[in-house]
């Protein structure tokens, strides 16, 4: 994707942590699978190039999704850290369904290349926890 030099943060949380996080950065008194904080973008956007955010996952609700959907819990996590990537990079299926095509086809891509069937996740494109996501 264009960024082999640089680096994030991916901290891996419950959802009572997730629900705070959602609450005092997104004002969404709830948990949520994913969220993104990118470090490329606003006021400070330029500081370090290198830096590209932070990744919160909530265990949780990953295996959750993991268990509803059948998908195994560690592929959960790889398509929630492959999402959560996405918006730090601008990538963002809320502007749009062109956009939100483009986020589908470079979550499958990026799955695959990790040994994963990107087809096997389509309940996650369909379903609301990829509407609520950052």
């Amino acid at each position: 994707m264009g960024y082999t030099e640089a680096e994030l943060s991916i901290l891996v949380v419950d959802d009572e942590e997730m629900a705070r996080l959602n609450l005092q950065y997104r004002g969404i008194d709830h948990a949520t699978d994913v969220l993104s904080f990118p470090m490329l973008e606003g006021e400070f956007g330029g500081v370090a190039s290198h830096m590209l955010g932070d990744v919160v996952i909530s265990a949780e609700t990953a295996r959750i999704m993991s268990r509803e959907s059948g998908a195994p819990f560690e592929s959960v996590l790889d398509l929630l850290l492959i999402h959560g990537i996405l918006h730090l990079l601008g990538l963002n299926h809320e502007e749009g369904p062109a956009q939100a095509r483009k986020v589908k086809f470079k979550t499958e891509e990026l799955l695959s290349m990790l040994g994963h069937d990107g087809k096997v996740f389509e309940w996650f494109f369909e379903e609301e926890n990829c509407q609520d996501s950052l």
